[in-house]
C-alpha cells in the first residue's frame, strides 16, 4: 500500500488521543540549545557546550577535574543569559564586521531565543554520593549556593537518587550525580560486610528510563559522573584505569561522553606564573613538610568520546590554578580559579594567531600569517600580552567560535 500524505494529520491525532503517555517532538532545525563550559576549549570540543534536554557522562581518574568542570558548568547554567550572550556576540560581531547583516540577524535571532528560554538563568541540583561537595568552594568560583538556585542532596542509593530526579525535573534545570559508581543499590547496601552481589547496581541504574521518558527536552538536563576502573588481580592495581563501569544504559543514554585524562601536576615558577616544568618550579613556594614544590594548579585534559548532537573525538585542555599565599607574607600570589590566559595562548597557536619560535619566543601573526612587531619571549608573558590585549583576545575567540 502506498503512503497517504494527507493521512498524516490523522495519525497526529489518533497518537495524541490515545493518552497512553507518546510525546510529540518537535524539534528546533537549529539544534539544541547549549550551556557553554567555563573553558572556551572544552566549549570547542563539546561543540558549543553540554545540549539542553539531554544526558551527559563524564568518567575519568580521581582527581582529573571532573567535578571542577560541574562547577565551572553550574556556574555558566546560573548565569546563562549573560554567558550565551557573550558566546553569541562573538558570532554577531563577526558577520557584522564583514556585513553579512542577515547572518548576523539570524544569530541575533538565536541568541534572543536563549536568553528568552532562561530569563533568569537555570537552577542546579547536586546529588552528592561521595558527601565531598562543599558549598564555599563553590561559592568562591562564583557559584550561587542559595537553595533556590543550588541545593546539594547526600545520597547514595540508586533507586532513592532516581525517584528524586524524577519529582526533581519540574523544579530544576541542571541536575548532576556525582559520582554514580559511588552511588549503591538496595540489596548491596544491605549485604553483610565481605559479601558481594554482582549486578545490582547495573540492574537498579535501569530505572533511569523513568527519568528518561518524563526529561523535558527543552528545559531538563542531566549529568552523570563516573570513576574510571583500572585493571586488577587479587585486589592489586595493574596498570592505568581502563574503562567507566560498564553499564548499559548510562553508555548508551549519554548523548554526550567525556573521557577526563589524569590531571597534570602544576607549579609557580621565579615570575609567579603557572609551570608544568618542575625544574622551573620556584623555590619560594616549598611544601610544608617536605623538600618538595608546593603544587599550584593542575591542567585537565580530556576527549569528547561521544557526542550524539555534534562532532566527537575533539579534545581539550585546561588548567586550573589553587590558592597559593607567600609563607614570609601571608598575602596570596595566586587566586583559585580556572586559567583562561593559557586557553586563549593554545587556542591562538592552534588557529595561527600566534606562532612559537625557538628560545622561548612567542610572535603575533597577521591574516596572511605573517609575523608582526608584537612578540614576547616566555609563555607566561605572552600569555599575560594577549589577556591585556582586548582585541587580540576578541580575535581569538572570535576564530574558536567560528570554528564550533
Amino acid at each position: 500500500m502506498p503512503v497517504d500524505p494527507d493521512k498524516r494529520a490523522k495519525y497526529l491525532e489518533w497518537v495524541i488521543k490515545r493518552g497512553v503517555g507518546s510525546r510529540i517532538y518537535e524539534p528546533s532545525t537549529e539544534g539544541p540549545l547549549r550551556v557553554p563550559f567555563v573553558s572556551p576549549l572544552l566549549t570547542w570540543a563539546a561543540c558549543g557546550g553540554m545540549p539542553i534536554g539531554h544526558i551527559g557522562r563524564w568518567y575519568g581518574p580521581e582527581g582529573s577535574g571532573k567535578s571542577l568542570a560541574n562547577w565551572g558548568l553550574s556556574y555558566c547554567a546560573q548565569n546563562y543569559p549573560a554567558v550565551i550572550t557573550e558566546w553569541y556576540e562573538l558570532e554577531i560581531k563577526f558577520w557584522e564586521s564583514r556585513k553579512l547583516r542577515l547572518k548576523a540577524n539570524i544569530a541575533k535571532r538565536k541568541l534572543k531565543s536563549a536568553v528568552a528560554a532562561f530569563p533568569d538563568g537555570m537552577s542546579v541540583l547536586l546529588f552528592d554520593t561521595e558527601q565531598r561537595a562543599e558549598p564555599s568552594f563553590g561559592a568562591k568560583l562564583g557559584v550561587s549556593m542559595h537553595k533556590d538556585r543550588f541545593l546539594i542532596i547526600e545520597e547514595n542509593i540508586i533507586e532513592e537518587i532516581i525517584e528524586e530526579i524524577i519529582a526533581a525535573l519540574d523544579a530544576y534545570h541542571l541536575i548532576i550525580i556525582d559520582s554514580a559508581s559511588n552511588a549503591q543499590s538496595y540489596a548491596e547496601a544491605n549485604l553483610d560486610p565481605g559479601e558481594y552481589e554482582r549486578g545490582t547496581a547495573a540492574a537498579a541504574w535501569k530505572r533511569l528510563r523513568k527519568v528518561r521518558k518524563r526529561l523535558d527536552r527543552d528545559a531538563n538536563t542531566i549529568i552523570i559522573v563516573d570513576q574510571m576502573r583500572s585493571q586488577g588481580l587479587g585486589g592489586k592495581t595493574y596498570g592505568p584505569e581502563t574503562a567507566p563501569p560498564n553499564i548499559r544504559f548510562l553508555r548508551h543514554n549519554a548523548s554526550i561522553a567525556i573521557n577526563f585524562a589524569p590531571a597534570k601536576r602544576l607549579f609557580l615558577n621565579d615570575e609567579k606564573q603557572l609551570t608544568d616544568d618542575y625544574k622551573k618550579a620556584s623555590s619560594d613556594f616549598m611544601a610544608l613538610g617536605s623538600d618538595g614544590k608546593e603544587t599550584a594548579g593542575i591542567e585537565m585534559r580530556c576527549k569528547i568520546d561521544k557526542n550524539s548532537t555534534g562532532k566527537p573525538f575533539r579534545n581539550a585542555v585546561g588548567r586550573f590554578a589553587f590558592d597559593v599565599v607567600d609563607a614570609r607574607t601571608g598575602e596570596y600570589v595566586q587566586e583559585m580559579g580556572f586559567d583562561q590566559g593559557f586557553e586563549l595562548l593554545t587556542i591562538a597557536e592552534y588557529f595561527h594567531i600566534i606562532e612559537s619560535g625557538g628560545g622561548g619566543m612567542f610572535y603575533a601573526l597577521d591574516n596572511k600569517f605573517n609575523r608582526t612587531k608584537q612578540k614576547w619571549k616566555g609563555e607566561w608573558r605572552a600569555i599575560d600580552g594577549i589577556v591585556n590585549d582586548e582585541e587580540l583576545s576578541y580575535r581569538i575567540m572570535s576564530r574558536l567560535r567560528m570554528a564550533t
